[in-house]
């Protein structure tokens, strides 16, 4: 059975007053003759834009590799952990163009560097945390980019260790342990006099059975809307939840703060997320980017390449806003702007009560998409012997 849905229907909709709503139901005709259209549609994602070595002015492909995320404003902060050295660099997101690298700076009548990876990136209003993998936390000052005071001293058995993943909430600073123990700061204690003289303030133990990182996974942290902070939990395959209210002067060290009922399990091993609001994105060693509805409570989605771009290695993921996303590929080493996108579905033949088969659907440019299969309980595209 084929339906043609047109444009004009859409104008139907305002002089008749029929019933234009999302669903399942096939368009049909009431008693009184008058159309009851139901609108589709479906989720598109595409390549915006592609940063490599080119895009930067780097000489080789192996110059640049991109890896943790963050920004402010109209400014992408990138960490490159290429062969040119690691660095992070400024992008403006507007003009598509580097703004300048960081490499090295002047701090105590000395120059400083970053001396390993960098891990995570976090931007406040104020100040931008930078985590390297040697135990040491940097902050700047925002948005002039100076430096401000350092917390751990780049040994393991200090105040921070390999810190690999970060968040700020309620004026505390939140770092993932290697050991998968959760270290807390106060940002007050963050100041040029306390250069890598910052103590924990209180120290969260690990989920029980929570893994460590020797393999030094890709790891991510972020409050929710809820207040909660999510983490993610590479060899345990989960996605913690931690209560960041309970950690005060009282707090006991070694407590475990995560709120156990709520773990996330995940069907494959997670390495960093990105929230929206209607979907959450998590990359993991399945080298995809997965897409999961949170209302349904279910993977929707599992991408391996988006239109005009083939991830290889999706290593993170990073939202600038409901409708794009950031993905690092350490493998192509190329940071690839997504835009995820709703599209129109004109023609289309029934599959069965849940599956159409789409043609004529018109892209977000203007041109006209080949046939492809849509559920409609998803809006995804699927492949239809998934669904038999």
């Amino acid at each position: 059975m084929k339906r043609t849905l047109l444009y004009t229907l859409l104008l139907a909709c305002a002089l008749t007053g029929m019933r234009c709503t999302e669903g399942t139901t096939l368009p049909d005709v009431d008693d009184l003759g008058n159309l009851n259209y139901t609108s589709y549609w479906y989720y598109n994602y595409e390549a915006l834009q592609t940063v490599n070595h080119e895009t930067l002015g780097l000489g080789t492909a192996a110059d640049f590799n991109p890896y943790a995320v963050a920004q402010r404003g109209d400014t992408l902060f990138v960490a490159n952990i290429g062969t040119a050295g690691n660095s992070l660099i400024l992008y403006s997101k507007k003009d598509k163009r580097p703004l300048t690298t960081i490499k090295t700076w002047q701090f105590n009548d000395a120059e400083k560097n970053f001396t390993s990876k960098i891990n995570a990136i976090v931007a406040t209003d104020e100040r931008l945390y930078v985590a390297e993998q040697q135990s040491l936390i940097h902050v700047f000052s925002l948005p002039d980019m100076e430096y401000f005071s350092c917390i751990g001293n780049g040994a393991w058995s200090g105040p921070v260790f390999q810190a690999q993943a970060v968040t700020i909430r309620d004026s505390l600073i939140f770092a993932r342990d290697k050991n998968g123990n959760v270290s807390v700061y106060k940002e007050t204690d963050v100041t040029p006099d306390n250069y890598q003289k910052i103590n924990r303030y209180k120290q969260a133990g690990p989920n029980e059975g929570s893994a460590g990182n020797n393999g030094f996974a890709a790891h991510y942290m972020e409050p929710d809307k809820d207040g909660r902070i999510l983490l993610t939990a590479y060899e345990n395959k989960t996605i913690r939840v931690l209560d960041p209210s309970l950690i005060n002067d009282d707090f006991k060290n070694g407590t475990s703060i995560d709120i156990k009922e709520s773990t996330w399990e995940i069907p494959f091993k997670p390495k960093t997320f990105a929230t929206t609001a209607e979907r959450t994105y998590v990359t993991g060693d399945n080298n995809a980017v997965n897409v999961y509805d949170p209302v349904k409570k279910e993977w929707v989605k599992t991408l391996k390449s988006v239109r005009g771009f083939a991830f290889s290695t999706p290593e993170r993921v990073f939202a600038q806003n409901d409708s794009t996303l950031w993905v690092s590929d350490i493998r192509k080493q190329t940071l690839v702007q997504v835009g995820v996108f709703k599209g129109e579905i004109r023609e289309y033949e029934l599959v069965n009560k849940h599956v159409v088969k789409v043609r004529n659907a018109v892209t977000r440019n203007g041109e006209t998409a080949k046939e492809f299969f849509v559920d409609l309980r998803t809006h995804e595209i699927i492949d239809p012997e998934e669904e038999e």
